[in-house]
């Protein structure tokens, strides 16, 4: 069967195989060898796929190469078709003699592998673990994490106080209810659950239409009931056993199922990864997911120091970054005792944001530019003293401390919203999209705080060898201790939205959240910069100044991938 197939090719550690991809007649012909010599088999399934709409005999358009994780993204380009051979289905199938033809997924057809350099990934714990699949009924290692459905029976929450931790422990490696956070992970979930299907003996019209898929993600609202503007499609996080929350990025093409989310006048506050009724994708749902089967997720250790893993498991949203712990506090009040209200950590304040560069960091990080409901602005720091109407509107703002002091903020480097700042309005606010406008600083609104890391005292010595760096004070029982930046402040600023495709610019490569690609930059002494892909997740930390002429001209446009640069203070 297709999609069991599909699932099938991942014999060699280290590399993401897919079923073949007859892309010429050499091809071709190596494909009609291969089944002569495995012993005269007749058909092979191919790696093309015909999304929508209805295919026709001799006619390519339509048609796309797939992969495990990748689908419709390359047209199939070369199709050896028979024009005798009539339409059955939406998948196709390769014959020596009788060629390409429209086949049914729930056919029984022999398949041949392919794997390619371009789909080569690092050989870590959880990649070997996913290779060695006896505990487990599917698998597929996906951009970093290695995804599985565990053997019969399947692994179902039973409540809602054991939910987060229904996925059986593997050693060296962290366990979680699967996240589905890039495209890779969706399409992975969407595979799994074909693959159910045919092997539940449902009709090849029918393997989008018998799955629900238990998947780790919430709506953690700061409301209770349908009180606030959270309800519907905001404050939906990632979460784990541990207690840690990521917002979740719900613009990602095919995430919402159609019709959802639909929450606006009860209390489902779960999802789950469905396919039913012509519907596919996340579904919000009440408690009835429980008993539902789980996609489980395994993934390499995290990573965190003690200042991010206390800022992460904050009770609020949270993300550490610029040497700092910003959190989004969810209630309502005036510029004034918000001021005041920023206490769960020491070295508290609200939050500076002096550059473009850091509100999108924000605004991605604390709720994934969408996650925030438009209506809810969020103070920050920022406060206008005009000496004279003169000033107005875009000078005499100063960065305001809870003691009452403050200091002049760069007018220049703001990051201001179209049209702003505005003459009405002595405050200035962040909204969704992370760039600032003025409010009124009575008005009752969230707001944004930060903590720095910055020490009560710091001692720093440098030999020719060594750098020490002691601290006192900040979130956590003990502060990170950076030893080879010592006391260097990061500064990030974006320079163009692309990737190097040359290995020996970056000085490594790993799959992390965007808070730890920065930090590891910061902490690196001859980090230069950063490529972060906000869809795979993928941190290359960068060798080389990425501005300078000599790289800039190397570097591959791709809106996905943010190349930053670096300045150290």
């Amino acid at each position: 069967m297709y999609y069991t197939a599909k699932l099938s090719c991942n014999d060699i550690l280290g590399y993401s195989g897919h079923l073949i991809h007859i892309r010429s007649s050499q091809i071709e012909t190596l494909t009609a060898n291969l089944l002569a010599a495995a012993g005269s088999l007749t058909d092979s399934w191919m790696g093309s796929e015909y999304p929508t709409g209805t295919p026709t005999v001799g006619s390519n358009p339509g048609w796309y190469y797939t992969t495990l994780t990748r689908k419709f993204e390359e047209p199939t380009t070369y199709i050896p078709w028979n024009p005798n051979n009539p339409i059955y289905g939406k998948v196709m199938n390769y014959q020596p003699g009788w060629k390409a033809s429209a086949a049914l997924s729930t056919w029984t057809y022999t398949f041949i592998c392919e794997y390619e350099e371009k789909y080569a990934y690092p050989i870590t714990k959880a990649a070997t673990y996913c290779n060695s699949n006896a505990s487990n009924t599917m698998f597929a290692y996906v951009d970093g994490s290695c995804f599985a459905v565990p053997t019969n029976p399947y692994v179902s929450p039973s409540s809602i106080a054991t939910y987060r931790n229904i996925c059986p422990q593997i050693a060296g490696l962290v366990s979680r209810v699967a996240h589905l956070n890039t495209t890779g992970k969706l399409n992975i979930a969407q595979t799994f659950g074909r693959a159910t299907c045919e092997r539940l003996g449902k009709s090849a019209a029918d393997v989008d239409n018998c799955y629900q898929w238990v998947i780790g993600m919430e709506q953690l609202k700061a409301c209770s009931a349908n009180s606030c503007s959270e309800e519907g499609g905001y404050s939906w996080f990632w979460t784990t056993p541990e207690g840690y929350k990521w917002p979740v990025n719900t613009q990602i093409n095919g995430f919402w199922a159609t019709g959802y989310p639909q929450d606006n006048s009860s209390e489902l506050n779960y999802v789950n990864y469905f396919g039913r009724t012509g519907k596919i994708g996340v579904a919000d749902m009440d408690t009835s997911f429980l008993g539902y089967a789980a996609i489980c997720e395994y993934l390499e250790p995290y990573n965190f120091t003690n200042f991010e893993q206390a800022c992460l498991l904050s009770p609020n949203p949270s993300a550490p970054g610029y040497s700092s712990c910003f959190t989004l506090n969810r209630a309502a009040t005036t510029f004034a005792s918000a001021q005041s209200g920023c206490t769960e950590f020491a070295n508290g304040y609200l939050t500076q944001i002096d550059t473009v560069e850091m509100a999108t960091f924000i605004s991605t990080a604390l709720w994934a530019k969408v996650g925030l409901p438009p209506s809810q602005p969020l103070f920050t720091g920022l406060q206008q003293f005009p000496s004279s109407i003169a000033d107005e509107p875009d000078k005499k703002w100063y960065w305001m401390y809870p003691d009452g002091t403050k200091t002049l903020a760069s007018a220049s480097s703001l990051p201001w919203s179209p049209g702003q700042p505005l003459s009405a309005g002595d405050c200035a606010s962040i909204t969704q999209s992370g760039l600032l406008i003025t409010t009124n600083c009575t008005a009752n609104q969230w707001y944004i705080c930060q903590y720095s890391i910055m020490p009560l005292t710091t001692t720093t010595t440098t030999t020719t060898t060594t750098t020490t760096t002691t601290t006192t004070g900040g979130i956590g029982t003990t502060p990170p201790t950076p030893t080879n930046t010592g006391g260097t402040i990061s500064k990030f600023y974006h320079y163009s939205f692309g990737y190097f495709t040359n290995s020996s610019y970056w000085l490594s490569e790993s799959t992390v959240p965007l808070f730890k690609c920065q930090y590891m930059c910061h902490l690196n002494e001859v980090c230069f910069g950063y490529t972060y892909n906000s869809d795979t997740s993928n941190c290359q930390l960068l060798a080389i100044n990425a501005s300078e002429s000599l790289y800039s001209s190397e570097l591959t446009a791709d809106p996905q991938c943010d190349t930053v640069i670096r300045h150290r203070q």
